[in-house]
């Protein structure tokens, strides 16, 4: 039996059309530089020719870069630069925090260009009639929050700096619209309550790890650095940061529980549990391209098997 998210992909696909009353979000995970693997889905996505299926694409983190890029048609590129011009020292150099600055400079990835990756590809972004919605942790109140409705390249630069800053390891929370922001991981890593609050009937989820891995709880010094200095900033948020894995798994169990029962019907896509699995930090070149090959591969295989196309 065909998923029903996939039937309307493959509806849509056919008719080049949106028009049939239901709303189809695409969910995607980011995980920093285990980002990857959701940005290779994405990218098979773009393969398929069905980026033009969806209503709306919300993302957290990496996974609202992996959705920008989505809507500019540079998916590909945004994969293989992963493992590229992003594995360098300029973006992720952890020798950074010694001197008090930020060890990831979110900042450098979305100014860099290159051949797979162009400089205009933010105003494609902008320009698409398909909704971004970015979620990021709403300092003050230490809740998720969707941003959406950014109609200029300031606007969108904004969101996605503040759905990805990472306590700590990534800087100050960013001010934007009046608020300050940090990494909406904090409090929604996999965004589907957004997708939800937005009116999806449909909702296709890219995970960055296997289904039912649970990772291993955050300690050390660093742990404890990230901690105090969320602390400072509101107290809930420490609360928000120790049980976020927790709190995502027993919404991945509830979905795999519904199965295809619904609306909202809702399909993911997750890597295999002997996947390579890239860390948050990672600039291991082979290891990001051996899971981005794996997450496509996955993709593909998933989608393929629901007769999409």
């Amino acid at each position: 039996m065909t998923h029903p998210v996939v039937s309307l992909l493959s509806a849509r696909a056919a008719a080049g059309a949106r028009a049939d009353g239901h709303r189809l979000a695409l969910v995607v995970e980011g995980g920093g530089m285990r980002g990857v693997v959701s940005a290779a889905m994405t990218a098979a996505i773009e393969e398929l020719g069905l980026t033009g299926c969806f209503d709306l694409v919300a993302g957290t983190s990496a996974g609202a870069l992996n959705g920008a890029a989505l809507l500019a048609g540079v998916a590909d590129g945004c994969t293989r630069e992963y493992a590229d011009g992003f594995a360098g020292r300029e973006f992720i150099n952890p020798a950074r925090l010694l001197l008090g600055r930020p060890a990831v400079n979110v900042e450098f990835a979305l100014d860099y260009s290159s051949a797979a990756l162009d400089a205009h590809r933010h105003a494609r972004a902008v320009a698409s009639d398909i909704e971004l919605h970015c979620v990021a942790t709403d300092v003050a109140t230490a809740a998720p929050t969707a941003l959406t409705g950014m109609s200029t390249l300031d606007e969108l630069r904004g969101a996605l700096l503040a759905t990805s800053r990472l306590p700590w390891v990534g800087g100050r929370p960013v001010e934007f619209r009046g608020r300050r922001w940090l990494d909406g991981g904090l409090t929604e890593p996999v965004p589907v309550p957004a997708a939800l609050a937005a009116g999806a009937t449909h909702v296709l989820v890219l995970l960055t790890r296997a289904l039912g891995v649970v990772p291993s709880p955050p300690r050390g010094l660093a742990d404890r650095i990230v901690e105090c200095r969320l602390r400072a900033l509101n107290p809930a948020l420490v609360t928000a940061y120790r049980t976020r894995d927790a709190k995502v798994q027993r919404m991945l169990r509830s979905l795999v529980d519904a199965g295809e029962s619904g609306p909202p019907y809702v399909l993911t896509v997750a890597p295999a549990r002997d996947a390579p699995e890239p860390s948050r930090l990672e600039r291991d070149s082979d290891v990001l391209r051996a899971a981005a090959e794996h997450a496509r591969r996955r993709t593909l295989d998933a989608l393929a098997a629901h007769r999409v196309g």
